[in-house]
C-alpha cells in the first residue's frame, strides 16, 4: 500500500488530519474538566528537570497523556504534507492549494503545542487557554476544506445571495465559537482550582454566545430555503448540528455544567465547525448550474446567457 503517493493516501492523511484535530479538542477539554490542566507544572517538560510525571499523578497522567497527542498530530501534519506535495492534477500538474492547506494545517500544530506551553506557564490564564481553542477551531475548518480538495469534490453552484449568506453564517459561527470561549472562561471548569478566570459575569457571557448562535440558526434556515442539492443536505445537516448542539449547551446551563455534558458539547462544537466549513465550501461558487436549480429556473438562466442570434 502506498503511504503518501497516491490519491487514496492523500484521501486517509486528509481525513486522519481532520479527525485527529476534532479529537484533540475533545482530549484537550478532557484535561480542563477534570482539573488536569496543571497536573504538568512546567512546559515543555511536565516537571524541572523530568519530561514524563516523576510521580504516579492522576492529574500528571492525563496532562501529559494530552501532549502526547501533540506527537499524533505532528505525525499525520507531516504524512498529509507530504501526501499533497506529491499529488497531481489530472494534467500532472503540483495540486497547489492542496499544497497550501496542507501546510496551514501542518504549521499549526507547532503553534498549538507553543500556546499550550504558555497556558501552563500562564497558570492556565483563561485567554492564552482561550486562544488554544480559537486555533483548534480554525484547523477544523481548514482539514474540512483539505478534506474536499483532497476528494477532488466540486462546490454545488448556488445563487449569490445563497454564497452571501454561507459567508456571513461561518463568520457568525466563528464569532459565536469565539463568544463560547469567552463563557467557558468566566465559568467554572478551570482546569485546576487554583486557577484565576477571566471576571466576566457568566450569565451575561453565555447570553450573549447564546443569542450568535441564534442568528447562525436563523441564516441557516434561510440556506436551507435557498439551495438545492448537495447544498441544501449540508445546510440541513449543518441545522440539525446546530439544534443538537443548542439542546446539549442549554441542558448543560441549566444544570450547572455537569462534566459529561460540557464534554458532549465540545464534541458537537467540533462537528458544528466541520459542518460549518462544509457548507460555506460548498456554495462558494456564484454560478447555479442546472443540476442545482429548478428546470424552469435553469432554463430562464440559459437563455439569459445565450449570445444574441443575428437576425
Amino acid at each position: 500500500m502506498d503511504l503518501v503517493g497516491s490519491p487514496a493516501a492523500l484521501r486517509r492523511w486528509a481525513v486522519a488530519s481532520l479527525v485527529g484535530n476534532m479529537g484533540i479538542v475533545v482530549t484537550g477539554g478532557l484535561v480542563r474538566l477534570t482539573g488536569s490542566g496543571l497536573g504538568c507544572s512546567t512546559w515543555p517538560q511536565c516537571e524541572p528537570g523530568s519530561i514524563t510525571p516523576p510521580e504516579a499523578s492522576l492529574h500528571a497522567s492525563i496532562e501529559f497523556g494530552n501532549r502526547l497527542l501533540t506527537f499524533v498530530l505532528v505525525v499525520l501534519a507531516v504524512g498529509t504534507f507530504v501526501a499533497a506535495w506529491k499529488a497531481r492534477d489530472d494534467a500532472g500538474a503540483p495540486r497547489r492549494r492542496t499544497r497550501r492547506l496542507a501546510l496551514a494545517a501542518a504549521l499549526g500544530i507547532p503553534a498549538q503545542a507553543i500556546i499550550g506551553g504558555f497556558s501552563v506557564l500562564a497558570g492556565l490564564n483563561p485567554w492564552v487557554v482561550g486562544l488554544h481553542m480559537v486555533v483548534s477551531v480554525a484547523l477544523i475548518a481548514v482539514c474540512t476544506v483539505l478534506v474536499h480538495d483532497a476528494y477532488g469534490g466540486r462546490p454545488a453552484a448556488a445563487r449569490p445571495l445563497a454564497r452571501l449568506l454561507a459567508r456571513v453564517a461561518f463568520w457568525v459561527g466563528m464569532a459565536s465559537m469565539a463568544l463560547g470561549v469567552v463563557a467557558t472562561g468566566a465559568g467554572p471548569h478551570a482546569g485546576d482550582s487554583d486557577s484565576a478566570r477571566n471576571g466576566l459575569d457568566v450569565v451575561a457571557a453565555t447570553r450573549v454566545h447564546s443569542l450568535s448562535v441564534w442568528v447562525v440558526v436563523a441564516l441557516t434556515i434561510a440556506l436551507v430555503l435557498l439551495t438545492t442539492g448537495a447544498a441544501r443536505r449540508a445546510a440541513v445537516l449543518l441545522l440539525a448540528v446546530e439544534l443538537a448542539q443548542g439542546a446539549i449547551g442549554y441542558a448543560q446551563y441549566l444544570l450547572g455544567l455537569p462534566v459529561p455534558l460540557v464534554a458532549l458539547h465540545m464534541l458537537g462544537l467540533t462537528v458544528f465547525t466541520a459542518a460549518l466549513a462544509n457548507l460555506w465550501w460548498l456554495v462558494r461558487d456564484t454560478r447555479p448550474t442546472d443540476a442545482d436549480l429548478p428546470a424552469a429556473e435553469a432554463g430562464a438562466l440559459r437563455t439569459a446567457g445565450d449570445p444574441p442570434q443575428r437576425p
